[in-house]
């Protein structure tokens, strides 16, 4: 007996060994060479990779700039806006001056169309001037005269770049409508993919009682670049989304999100996107907008290659090398294409060519198993040659959900073509045998034993108390009142249908199916699941009781503790069919998943609600009181803990600096 004991103890104090080890993550290993570490996009977030891009040194110009705000790189030649010296400057890759245009005040923004026209924004001439390829001025864009512009509307060009039939997209400074179009005669066009504005709260009740309330100005673009195919793409300080690609109907046909503040934005010849921020950061995409590599640092005063002071824009070559106009030191950096970000390139040109090659993106995976990209490409690749077995373990990898799906959907297909008339076979058969068997029961009593032995079961105290999990369904009056006042459960079984709560909602967050479960299963923690799942059910029951005890209320802690126990079970009872379904749904019937999800927690609330009334005999108006009470006590509760939590650690810290204190002084 004590054998087994010490068996038991030792096997619990096991389990809450495994419960305290945190989540192992593997990552990609590699060697940075450069002063900055490069990270792509992994399974559960960035991981380090190789060296996208290796700086090789600053473009030695033969012309001092000042404070230059924007350059264009085109067919072999930088065009610079020098701003603090007024100018445009033209120089080859080798800084030599091939160009200078001096007649501006403020240049701030410069693009260079097809035809080789340089287009310079001046907010201080309020003015985009379009120049041709030797210099000469051809036209100027003032400000637009057509009613629908506005008298009061500023116009002062920031940033420019000319799109199909030459029509200019301009980011103006407090453009709030918009980028602004003109065409190429300088009429106005109309305001361009304006952001959207967030309403307050304040908004939203304003709106409810039809008050009139201060709208919310939109953020204004801060830069744009546009495509080989005319699509639109600004960066803004939004709240949210603030990378956005606009077609030509103005319209986002995708967003990307990002914590940084952004300076530029550029796409290069296959759709790639490049951003630069404010914190030196460059991010890379590709063309729909999942993000390839992210790098860079700034400068911290110790002039290093590669990390800038002030980062204003950035530019690509024909060869996708990278750069970087830094204003804090008026330079321009360059960084080279590993060959590791080449092969990426090559494979997504590849396959937006229609090429799908998959041992390209094996080699990928060989130097970084992890790299989302290259796992998303192979899977797509698989797809298309209807491989959807195989395609489904890479889109798990690269945690691409809707591609996954899209594939279970053929396998699942598949599978119910090859098997449907076995499956009515089988039903038939278990149908024709059951029937047999119950005609049999009826004249031979062959399951006598098996009835006596659930007539058995179901007489001990444990069984028949958990039945009522059934019976709260159907009748949750008639349950609390035999909770209440016929003492029909117990502190035993209601602790049992916690750790079953607590068991089962742990079995849904492992077992539940890749496309409906969003756990990072890498990261995840067992005891912190099982103290939030049940801790707040516990913490609502003891706050409940303290309140209901201020107010009058007729239920004791037992009932309380009882009754919410068994308000769980529309949950409880539901987690195993869910499993079971995300198992077998694709995103096209996700409704059902989601409606049966939210019947059953809604129910669960519901009871839950029913329960507190009843056991405590409150009318609608004292419950919702002692519901409102129940949650700020709650709030208190969490509150003080944490404070405790704190007060804790500093005493810690006290005693701790006090030891050693003490044996220092020995």
């Amino acid at each position: 007996m004590k054998r087994a004991v010490k068996l038991i103890i030792t096997i619990f104090i096991g389990a809450i060994f495994v419960l305290f080890l945190p989540a192992v993550k593997t990552q990609a290993i590699t060697q940075d060479s450069a002063p900055y570490k490069t990270y792509t996009q992994g399974p559960s977030g960035l991981i380090l990779t190789q060296t996208a891009y290796e700086p090789t040194g600053n473009l030695s110009l033969q012309v001092q700039l000042a404070n230059p705000e924007d350059f264009f790189i085109k067919e072999g030649f930088i065009y610079i806006a020098d701003t603090g010296n007024k100018r445009i400057v033209k120089v080859d890759f080798h800084g030599n001056i091939d160009l200078e245009i001096s007649n501006l005040e403020n240049p701030t923004g410069i693009y260079v169309d097809e035809f080789n026209n340089i287009f310079v924004a001046d907010p201080e001439l309020k003015a985009v001037i379009k120049y041709n390829q030797l210099g000469a001025e051809i036209t100027r864009f003032l400000r637009p005269t057509e009613p629908l512009f506005g008298t009061k509307t500023p116009y002062q060009p920031l940033k420019v770049v000319s799109g199909p039939r030459d029509v200019l997209y301009i980011v103006g400074v407090g453009s709030v409508d918009g980028l602004i179009q003109l065409n190429q005669y300088g009429e106005f066009l109309g305001f361009f993919g304006p952001n959207e504005t967030t309403k307050t709260f304040f908004g939203l009740i304003a709106d409810f009682f039809n008050v009139r309330y201060a709208r919310r100005t939109p953020v204004s673009a801060d830069n744009l670049a546009i495509d080989n195919q005319g699509s639109v793409y600004t960066v803004s300080k939004t709240q949210s989304r603030r990378i956005k690609k606009f077609n030509i109907s103005s319209k986002v046909s995708f967003s990307i999100e990002h914590d940084l503040n952004l300076k530029d934005v550029k796409v290069n010849s296959f759709g790639n996107i490049y951003t630069i921020s404010d914190q030196g950061i460059i991010n890379e995409y590709d063309n729909n907008g999942n993000l390839i590599f992210q790098f860079g640092a700034l400068d911290q005063g110790t002039e290093i290659l590669g990390k800038f002071i002030n980062p204003v824009a950035l530019e690509l070559d024909a060869n996708n090398n990278i750069y970087v106009l830094d204003k804090g030191n008026s330079t321009i950096q360059i960084l080279a294409k590993s060959p590791f970000a080449d092969k990426i390139h090559q494979g997504l040109i590849n396959y937006a060519d229609g090429i799908y090659n998959i041992d390209e993106w094996r080699e990928v995976l060989k130097m970084n198993s992890f790299f989302s990209l290259a796992n998303k490409s192979i899977a797509n690749a698989l797809y298309r040659d209807n491989k959807y077995d195989e395609a489904l373990y890479y889109f798990k990898i690269a945690q691409d959900r809707n591609g996954y799906s899209e594939a279970f959907w053929q396998v699942r297909y598949d599978w119910m073509q090859a098997n449907l008339a076995l499956i009515f076979i089988i039903f038939i058969a278990v149908f024709a045998i059951l029937k047999s068997l119950k005609y049999v029961d009826r004249k031979y009593q062959i399951y006598r034993p098996i009835r006596s032995f659930a007539g058995y079961v179901g007489k001990q105290k444990l069984v028949r108390e958990s039945k009522y999990i059934f019976m709260v369904i159907r009748h949750p009056l008639d349950t609390t009142y035999a909770i209440k006042k016929e003492n029909k459960s117990s502190y035993l079984t209601a602790t049992l249908i916690y750790i079953l709560f607590a068991a089962l909602s742990l079995a849904s967050a492992y077992l539940t199916g890749f496309i409906f479960n969003y756990n990072d299963l890498t990261n995840y923690s067992v005891l912190i699941n099982v103290l939030i799942q049940v801790g707040l059910i516990l913490l609502f029951v003891v706050a409940n009781h303290l309140i209901s005890s201020l107010q009058s209320g007729e239920g004791w802690f037992k009932d309380i503790y009882i009754g919410i126990a068994y308000a769980l079970a529309p949950v409880i009872l539901m987690i195993v069919p869910l499993v079971v379904l995300s198992h077998l749904l694709t995103y096209n019937e996700i409704f059902i998943y989601d409606v049966l999800n939210l019947v059953a927690w809604s129910y669960t609330f519901i009871l839950m609600i029913i329960m507190t009334k009843e056991i405590h005999n409150y009318s609608f108006k004292q419950l919702i009181v002692n519901l409102l009470l129940t949650i700020f006590a709650m709030l208190m509760i969490i509150l003080v803990m944490f404070l405790i939590y704190l007060l804790s650690l500093q005493l810690y810290d006290y005693v701790e600096s006090l030891i050693r204190e003490v044996v220092l002084r020995v």
